[in-house]
């Protein structure tokens, strides 16, 4: 029995964690593919290709419609084994008590996956299946989680081809890759500190692909697809300098287009930016979040300075490099002053695009817990409270919900023009409109194209697929 795995991903753009699984499905013999539901109809696809297993990536936000394609799966064929992974089960693993769940995903989540399918397919019993939880009933059995995956070399390479059969992803001139897994940090706003504690004792946090693996996969994209520029979207790309300093000579030598990275100020010294720069870096992207540094260390837990801010922008200036800032509105306790700080510590530096999405927070993130705590989120505020999007609204409660939810909207363009910050003072006083929301799309569409060296085919598909102000 060669079994089928089906993935069915709401968001149109690729997931790195389904290629991988991906991959490992094939080399173990058995079938993948894919659905983007905006391409294909996916109750047609599942019954052309009647798979063993639906699976499905879920991220908090969506989950709703996770849940409701999972009971029309199950209508459609009810031996459909429907299997469910991504952050939102891995932190909150209790959604496999939904009707039409058969089983969830915690972590990382190709050796379990390989062993769900020898366990179907020669009709094993679940039960020490590590990493999983499974239904049978009404009975739901919770299996430990296995170490992390020390090697990352080990992994095959990444199953491009189930995304790039879709015409507008193929042609994409920016290609995106991820060197790493983890980050050295842990933010109160970021999932990485609920991963570590959740794998504590189970093996290094951080790792990397040896650089002559990034090259051959890199390599193995170019004579395939082909690319104009590589983005790399590690959470912290510059973590290691000693890998760095391997990978950047042989990059530049055997890859040589523009590439760009996420950095953090605190790890962006001269020597950094200069070798960044000789590579083909072409830009970097690093989180500002708030400009009050009150907020940056008390609240959030990033112990970054404004004077660390403040010096990268320079560097970047420098050395020619494009520079991307994340930012984040309507932070626990955080006072309309103290967002016009983070414009202004943007303003400084001047970043080619300066990116604020609204706080949206989860339960068990530390943020949360903190929100709850001083009253800005209420205590029984859980998972179906959280929202669809960064960039349509907060569940933060403050007497300036309004004017901070529409600085968001004129961000990257009063960051670009300070002379606008009157103008915009006055407008973020108005009842939030459609026009404010149109408004701050055509600014974050601008302004990332510029900064991620898109060309026009590449803004027009951008368009078409995805609105950054419902992701």
């Amino acid at each position: 029995m060669n079994m089928r795995v089906l993935f069915v991903q709401k968001s149109a753009f690729p997931s790195a964690g389904v290629m991988s699984l991906a991959a490992v499905v094939k080399k173990a013999g058995w079938q993948a593919d894919l659905v983007l539901p905006e391409e294909e109809n996916i109750f047609k696809k599942v019954g052309k290709l009647k798979p063993e297993i639906v699976a499905l990536p879920v991220f908090t936000g969506e989950h709703q419609w996770v849940l409701e394609t999972a009971r029309k799966l199950k209508r459609q064929n009810p031996k459909i084994f429907i299997l469910l992974g991504g952050p939102h089960p891995t932190y909150y693993p209790e959604i496999i008590k939904a009707k039409g769940i058969d089983a969830v995903i915690r972590g990382e989540a190709e050796g379990a996956i390989l062993d769900l399918l020898n366990a179907l397919e020669k009709k094993r019993p679940l039960t020490k299946i590590k990493n999983l939880w499974w239904k049978k009933g009404k009975k739901i059995y919770k299996n430990p989680l296995r170490p992390l995956i020390e090697d990352l070399d080990l992994l095959p390479l990444p199953d491009r081809e189930i995304y790039y059969k879709y015409d507008f992803l193929r042609k994409a001139s920016v290609k995106q890759f991820l060197s790493s897994r983890g980050c050295p940090y842990a933010c109160t706003f970021c999932s990485n500190h609920l991963l570590r504690k959740m794998y504590k004792n189970k093996g290094r946090y951080l790792r990397r692909h040896s650089p002559q693996r990034m090259i051959k996969e890199i390599k193995e994209v170019y004579s395939k697809y082909g690319f104009e520029t590589v983005s790399f979207s590690d959470d912290v790309f510059t973590a290691h300098k000693d890998w760095l300093m391997e990978f950047l000579p042989i990059f530049k030598k055997e890859i040589g287009v523009p590439f760009m990275v996420n950095v953090t100020a605190h790890c962006l010294d001269e020597e950094l930016a200069r070798m960044l720069a000789k590579a083909g870096c072409w830009g970097i992207a690093m989180g500002v979040e708030s400009g009050s540094q009150e907020i940056r260390f008390e609240v959030l837990k990033k112990f970054i300075t404004n004077e660390q801010i403040i010096e990268s922008g320079k560097l970047a200036k420098k050395y020619g490099l494009k520079l991307k800032t994340y930012n984040i509105l309507s932070l626990p306790g955080e006072t309309l002053k103290e967002a016009w700080e983070t414009v202004k510590i943007n303003q400084m530096i001047k970043p080619d695009s300066a990116t604020a999405s609204l706080l949206q927070p989860f339960p068990g993130y530390e943020i949360t817990s903190y929100a709850q705590k001083y009253g800005f989120l209420p205590r029984n505020f859980d998972v179906e409270d959280v929202g669809e999007s960064i960039y349509l609204s907060s569940p933060i409660n403050s007497p300036q919900k309004r004017e901070l939810e529409n600085l968001q909207r004129f961000f990257p363009l009063v960051v670009e023009f300070p002379w606008m910050g009157l103008v915009v003072e006055r407008l973020i006083k108005l009842p939030p409109n459609p026009i404010f929301t149109f408004l701050g799309r055509a600014f974050y569409g601008l302004f990332m194209s510029r900064v991620h060296h898109l060309t026009w085919g590449d803004a027009i598909r951008y368009l078409r697929h995805m609105d950054p102000f419902k992701v």
